[in-house]
């Protein structure tokens, strides 16, 4: 382990925030395998409750001979807080904020990512495929197709503040120096929120479906389960607020409870259209027809912590 700055600037910072979830960040780690030298940098910042994390790290980094800057935050930073720190303290040119919910789903994934931004050098967000995969059975289906992905980003970026058609931040590598920060004052939202100051500005991104980020389903230890009996509230009071930040009479900030005809049909069509893809996609992973192998899925999927062997 490494408590130190690097020397040498990194091409690429991975930042992993942590919480409670020890395997976790030993999928992660597992699934990135051995570094390049002075290519990429690992960062975790830890707001866990016991050492288990800090220990599947120093014996992550014993066995590979790798080396990753970890800081146990003692008090916790909180989510938004600690993600904006990683931010902050992260060297390389561009920079993969990747939740413990997340991992990679391809072999050499380090090397693809990079290879990828060095392709084309003025790439300022690299954008990853999103695959959901159900834990119990590997079964998986991509989040949504990449040509709505990319409409969305590059036509129509205030849509995702009705769906987040990206998936998490793990999805996007982002250069560093444009990388905004999260909104603390936000819960639901912070994530589209973000995604929507980066997509006013930037104009150089890439999609890159060969690249598979995998994203467990259900996991009940989650944000998202943790706001589920309060998203309606929280959703609420975040509209009113993005609406003042933004500037914006956006159709998608608008209350739910406008009585407005027009919009009430569009966002009928709209949740059609919406519930009718996410349907296909379920269907076809039902009947193993996912963008990723079940073995594959489940092999990436069930490591076990070190701390449990």
């Amino acid at each position: 382990m490494n408590e130190s700055s690097y020397i040498n600037t990194p091409f690429l910072s991975i930042l992993v925030p942590a919480y409670n979830y020890a395997d976790g960040v030993h999928r992660i780690l597992t699934r990135l395998h051995q570094l390049p030298i002075g290519d990429c940098e690992i960062i975790i910042f830890d707001d866990s409750v016991d050492n288990a994390v800090d220990e599947v790290v120093r014996n992550w980094c014993e066995a590979t001979g790798s080396q990753v800057t970890y800081q146990h935050n003692h008090p916790p930073f909180g989510a938004a807080a600690n993600w904006n720190a990683l931010l902050d303290a992260a060297q390389g040119e561009y920079c993969l904020l990747l939740h413990h919910d997340e991992f990679p789903l391809v072999d050499d994934f380090i090397g693809n990512v990079i290879e990828a931004l060095r392709y084309d050098r003025f790439i300022d967000v690299l954008i990853l495929d999103c695959i959901l995969v159900l834990p119990s059975n590997g079964y998986n289906r991509r989040h949504l197709p990449t040509w709505l992905r990319a409409l969305v980003v590059n036509r129509f970026p205030q849509y995702l503040f009705r769906r987040n058609v990206i998936g998490p931040t793990s999805t996007m590598v982002v250069r560093r120096t444009l990388f905004p920060r999260f909104d603390t004052r936000l819960r639901w939202f912070i994530d589209v929120d973000l995604y929507v100051r980066l997509f006013k500005v930037v104009k150089n991104l890439r999609l890159c479906p060969e690249i598979k980020i995998g994203s467990v389903v259900g996991r009940s230890g989650s944000i998202t389960a943790g706001l589920r009996s309060s998203i309606t509230q929280i959703a609420r009071e975040e509209r009113t607020y993005l609406r003042d930040v933004h500037q914006t009479t956006t159709l998608w900030l608008e209350p739910l409870q406008c009585r407005l005809r027009l919009r009430s049909m569009i966002l009928i069509c709209e949740s059609v259209c919406w519930n009718s893809l996410r349907g296909i996609g379920r269907i076809k992973a039902a009947f193993c027809f996912g963008p990723v192998p079940r073995s594959i899925a489940r092999q990436a999927i069930t490591v076990r912590s070190t701390h449990e062997s």
